[in-house]
């Protein structure tokens, strides 16, 4: 009886921790603004590269986004 008990409460827990792991991993798949909103990270990111006036800096951070698949050849082509 009491063997059964523990293992009860373990999976309780095991459960909790996975909800609590999804929620965290869903929560931070999105961008979220100070409102509390869900914005386009991919937008931003694409006016964030067009802000970069340094154009060091700005191959840098295409070809990063490029390598890392956040944004296609054809967008780093007109990023460039």
């Amino acid at each position: 009886m009491k063997n059964k008990k523990v293992l009860i409460i373990i999976i309780v827990v095991i459960v909790l921790l996975a909800v609590i792991l999804g929620v965290y991993k869903v929560r931070t798949s999105f961008l979220f603004n100070e409102e509390g909103k869900i914005e386009d990270g991919h937008s931003q990111l694409i006016e964030h590269l067009k802000s970069i006036e340094d154009e060091e800096e700005r191959r840098k951070q295409i070809d990063f986004s490029l390598q890392s698949n956040i944004i296609t050849q054809e967008e780093a082509d007109l990023l460039y």
